[in-house]
């Protein structure tokens, strides 16, 4: 029985991570099983310090079960995992052992130059061994950089971009990798290598927080992979979708922005993919 799993944190409060990708999913079509990295009262942006329950004890027991009772995972999405080294040992145990056709592994550790609060350097030799089971990578600049051991620059160019994908591909040896939240004037998008040559797929910067927008891009590329889209083509619907999703919460200003990026437009959008 193959199954579709997403591993990351879950929000009580606020539309992030899972609280995207499980409606993703489904609207998709595609029934996935969902593993809460950790339970959190609220996401962490704009609530304060939000109070935890983590995982990491029960995994391998979640394993062991699965083994016993033949559950097999064919496509695997990746993202928030925290600070807790045996979280991501867990995982890497996990995926050496199923060896799924499809990880998409969605890093999540670093933004605007800097590490998250409470991370170290450890979490970045962590998701390094993770990339190692992947096919898909999605960095934001920061963490790219990271990944590589290379500073943020203040000033970016196409040939620092093209320099920073050509050495996560020799770095990570993963097939498919987008470089997000990269930024040009008054457009914002993701850059990946085709021959040597460095695409982007862009779209208009808007003014305003917007939480969720990274998982909700990583979920749909995640979901229209699985539909048996080519990379190229999954990062531009993202994109565009993803873009659509910001433009709609940025016309409600009643909405509250810390509860996350409002994604029924895109829903909807995916109701409507005929796919391949």
């Amino acid at each position: 029985m193959a199954q579709t799993l997403l591993i990351e944190d879950l929000s009580v409060v606020g539309s992030v991570s899972l609280s995207i990708a499980m409606p993703v999913m489904a609207a998709f079509g595609i029934q996935s099983a969902n593993l809460p990295s950790m339970l959190l009262s609220t996401h962490t942006g704009g609530f304060g310090t939000p109070e935890s329950l983590a995982i990491t004890t029960t995994f391998k027991k979640f394993r062991q079960h699965w083994q016993r009772a033949q559950v097999q995972f064919e496509h695997v999405l990746i993202g928030y995992l925290g600070k807790d080294r045996k979280i991501y040992q867990e995982i890497a145990s996990f995926l050496k052992e199923n060896r799924p056709n499809l990880v998409l592994l969605d890093p999540a550790f670093a933004d605007q130059g800097q590490l998250y609060h409470g991370m170290s350097m450890t979490v970045v030799e962590d998701y390094l061994r993770l990339c190692k089971y992947a096919q898909v990578l999605l960095p934001n600049l920061t963490e790219a950089c990271y990944l590589v051991g290379k500073s943020v620059p203040k000033v970016i160019n196409e040939a620092f971009i093209k320099n920073l994908l050509s050495d996560l591909q020799a770095k990570t040896a993963v097939s498919c990798i987008a470089i997000t939240g990269v930024t040009r004037s008054d457009k914002i998008g993701s850059a990946y290598l085709v021959n040597d040559q460095v695409h982007y797929v862009w779209a208009p910067k808007v003014s305003g927080t917007f939480f969720g927008t990274g998982d909700l891009f990583s979920s749909l590329v995640f979901g229209l992979l699985i539909k048996q889209e080519k990379f190229p083509v999954a990062l531009k619907l993202a994109n565009e979708w993803t873009s659509k999703a910001v433009k709609e919460a940025s016309k409600h200003e009643q909405r509250d922005p810390r509860l996350g990026v409002a994604t029924q437009s895109v829903l909807a959008k995916i109701l409507t993919y005929e796919g391949k």
